[in-house]
């Protein structure tokens, strides 16, 4: 059709081949917006490439989508970025969820608190309510236990401790850690655990009251009254676990998990902050 416009007018093309004039506008058209969407749709994918290595594939479409909007002033629609996800055969890291199972303990031994907290995670400042436990975290051969203090206002990480030995110095560490941070004080601040060994002992409970803040503790063996810190931590072992796995020493892991913490703080956007980082989102609140 194009070699015959160089030769015949537009007219007595259509009349040839019994088309009408508009019909053939029409198509002329359609071709023009669909070589035109190519183009858009090939930058498009250049960029969610970009952002998915950025993330090292942490990202689903719903972020990708979040970070082209905000960061990039690029409209595009979550249905649109989702099909050019797939094309370019990309995935984002999925957390198996494990189903709940009832664990039965012996009666605990040491100081045992009130569950303040009663899983309402709503907060309407930082330093209102804090929650806090232990993981242990594989790599390579080995293994290391993490301690972390999250604010619930911004999802933000305050204070964290890494050792090879699970005891009370570790949570003694990362609080005291997230203290130094402490900005505003807030003498009705609520520091939620579950019933671990740590937070039932005499150092913890001194600790605790010196900085007059408000223990609270999970009912036994129920993970989901500490339900945000237990996300974190799955969060933390799916992003990394390739990394972890090719970890040849202490040193490598524990900088693979520092630099996580550093990243969920300052990069990382969630979508129960309005697509926000926990560093930004305080900023903007």
């Amino acid at each position: 059709m194009d070699e015959l416009k160089k030769k015949y007018p537009i007219g007595k093309i259509c009349a040839k081949l019994q088309i009408s004039r508009a019909g053939y506008y029409k198509y002329e058209k359609k071709k023009e917006k669909k070589k035109r969407e190519s183009k858009k749709e090939r930058q498009l994918k250049e960029y969610i490439q970009l952002i998915y290595e950025e993330h090292k594939s942490r990202y689903g479409y719903r972020k990708i989508r979040a970070v082209l909007n905000n960061q990039y002033n690029i409209p595009a629609s979550e249905k649109v970025v989702r099909r050019l996800m797939q094309e370019l055969g990309l995935k984002s890291k999925a957390r198996k969820w494990k189903k709940g199972t009832k664990q039965h303990k012996v009666a605990s031994a040491g100081f045992i608190y009130e569950n303040i907290l009663q899983r309402d995670f709503s907060t309407k400042r930082i330093n209102e309510k804090w929650v806090t436990d232990v993981t242990e975290i594989s790599y390579g051969n080995g293994k290391l236990y993490l301690s972390t203090i999250l604010d619930l206002h911004n999802n933000r990480v305050l204070g964290h401790s890494i050792a090879e030995i699970h005891d009370v110095n570790l949570v003694k560490a990362s609080l005291l850690d997230a203290l130094k941070k402490r900005k505003n004080k807030n003498k009705k601040l609520i520091l939620h655990s579950d019933q671990g060994f740590t937070y039932r002992s005499t150092k913890w409970h001194q600790l605790v009251a010196k900085n007059q803040l408000t223990p609270s503790m999970s009912r036994k063996a129920n993970p989901f009254d500490n339900a945000c810190i237990e996300s974190f931590f799955s969060y933390l072992k799916t992003e990394c676990l390739e990394e972890l796995k090719v970890a040849h020493n202490q040193i490598e892991a524990i900088k693979v998990i520092n630099d996580f913490v550093y990243y969920y703080n300052h990069k990382r956007i969630q979508s129960t902050l309005n697509y926000k980082t926990p560093n930004q989102y305080v900023a903007a609140s």
